[in-house]
Parts: C-alpha cells; structure tokens; sequence
C-alpha cells in the first residue's frame, strides 16, 4: 500500500507567555517554504487552564499559512511527553490516582483519571480545528503496580502484559474519542526505543492509528559542556522493528528525527548518518524538531537538517507524489 508521505515540524512552543503574532507568521511561513506540511504543537494541562485563546490563534497562524496542525496532548497525568518537562496538574488535585510507586505517573486504570483523561481529549479535539494528533512517547508503558484500581480491574497477577494491554486500551480509547469528534483526523503515535515491544507492536495496530514508529538520535549528545555521550538508541537501530511492527499491522511508519542536544563537535557525524538513514529509509510519516532545542549552534544544526531532509526525502517524495 502507498500511503501519502508526510513531514512534520517540532515546534512544541509550550508557555507563550508573550504573544507576537507576526513572528508566528514569519515561522510558519518558513516552514511551509522549507516544504514542511504540517506542524506539531504542544497542549499541556496549562494551556487548557491558562492558554486557550492563544492556541486557537497559534493554529490559525499555522492554518494562514498553509500548514496543517498536528496536536501533541503533553503531559497529561505523567502518562505522555512533549512539552513541558513538568509534572501533571491534575494529579496534584487527585493524588490518589498516582502509582504509589512513582508520584508522578497517573494510574490507567484509575476511573478518575480515565473520565478526566477522555473529557481533556474530548474537549482539546471539539475547541480547535486540529488535523491531526501526535501520541508523544507514552510512559510507564508495562509498568506493572500495586496500585488498588490497577489490581481490582486485572487481577492479583495481571503482569507485563496485562499492564501493556490496559494501556494500550485506554490510548485507543482517546483515539475513538477523537475520531469520533473529527473522522479526518491525521493520528500517530511513537514510543521511546526502550519501550516493551508487546505495548509498541499493540500501538501499531490500535484502531484509529495511521503512522507508527520511534524516536532517535544520530549523534553523540551534551547538555551543556561534558563530554558528548550516547544519549538514547539511534534511528537506524529501531528502523527494522518500525518497519516489522507497521507492516504486520498495515499501519503507515512514523521517526522523529532527534535533532536536538548537538554540540558543534558532532555536526558532521550527525550530517553523515542523518544521510546514511534517509538514503535507506523513507518513513511515510517523518518528523524533526524545527530550531531544535539546546544546540550548541542552532542556526548551523538547522540547516544541515533540513539540507539533507530536502535533497532526500522531499525530493523523493516529489517524485512519488
């Protein structure tokens, strides 16, 4: 099957706590020039509580300007990422549907959590005119607990698989609720490289879900000034479980390319291998962060990025097209 190629700008713009409308204009004027189609913009439990009318004009900046707009619902109970890199509102106010081994990640099986989960992706979905969703590196994925609801919906030994399975039901769960709000929603959704194999191969086959796949690096990381180091699996390495994983479940293949944390000592590795992986591989759905966070040299890991993405990957998808 042929499936439409897609390519998605990270621009998560979490806390705009000043509003310059004319500089979201000149952005996403770039990016639909850069031949980007849509952009992928973070919705947290602040933004629902703090920034709704700014959102609403953020995705009609992004609409003026040719792109669609691809959620990423972020933080919501511990359960996803995007950002912030904070924890969740709502379990501050309803601590008993936090794991009592970590604090910070809410219950799946918890039926406060559950209803509030669905009205928060009920509401995001009905309020903007959104194209599409982006489920962002789920959490505690086959995190088995001791949890009271947990244990009363599965049993005493529900296990691993259990605890994968649960999960996976209730991000399936989000999806109908969407869908069920906007039919043409785009919806994909990547896991950490690390994630238990039996909740990634279950997310592929979630009905509702178009692309699939992983995040990864292609370069040694650094934060600030330590030596650069391995900071998680590189896309190459998860390449053929994406590829196994959508094909067994007719689910189009989905990589965010980590473009991010790069010290200037690394623009060349992260230039050779970021060919290597696009002269190899075609995602149908391909992401990278658009001025990705923290590197040392932002404006030049810009545009290695997106020098390598239009020789091989736009030109070949115009050529498809």
């Amino acid at each position: 099957m042929t499936r439409k190629k897609l390519l998605t700008a990270y621009c998560l713009s979490y806390g705009n706590w000043t509003v310059i409308p004319h500089q979201w204009d000149e952005c996403f004027g770039e990016m639909r020039d850069l031949g980007f189609d849509a952009v992928a913009l973070s919705f947290s439990e602040s933004e629902m509580r703090y920034a709704r009318r700014t959102f609403e004009m953020q995705v009609a900046a992004a609409h003026k300007a040719g792109l669609a707009v691809h959620v990423i619902p972020s933080r919501i109970g511990g359960r996803l990422a995007g950002a912030p890199f904070m924890g969740s509102l709502w379990l501050n106010s309803f601590p008993g549907a936090r794991l009592p081994e970590n604090s910070n990640v809410a219950c799946v099986e918890s039926p406060e959590f559950r209803e509030w989960s669905l009205g928060f992706i009920r509401q995001l979905i009905g309020d903007y005119e959104l194209d599409g969703i982006i489920w962002d590196e789920p959490k505690a994925a086959d995190f088995v607990t001791a949890h009271p609801d947990t244990v009363a919906a599965l049993g005493e030994n529900y296990g691993v698989e259990g605890i994968c399975r649960s999960f996976a039901g209730l991000i399936g769960e989000w999806t109908t609720a969407a869908r069920e709000i906007r039919p043409e929603l785009t919806v994909s959704i990547f896991n950490m490289p690390h994630t238990n194999p039996i909740f990634t191969g279950l997310c592929a086959g979630l009905p509702g879900i178009d692309y699939a796949g992983f995040d990864g690096g292609l370069a040694l990381a650094s934060f600030f000034h330590e030596t650069p180091f391995k900071n998680k699996p590189y896309l190459w390495e998860t390449w053929p479980r994406t590829a196994k994983e959508c094909a067994e479940n007719n689910c189009g293949t989905f990589a965010l390319i980590e473009n991010m944390l790069l010290p200037e000592s690394q623009h060349e590795n992260f230039a050779e291998n970021l060919e290597n992986f696009l002269e190899s591989t075609q995602p149908d759905h391909l992401a990278c962060y658009y001025y990705a966070h923290n590197n040392e040299n932002p404006a030049e890991a810009h545009r290695i990025t997106m020098d390598l993405i239009r020789k091989l990957y736009l030109n070949k998808k115009r050529r498809i097209a």
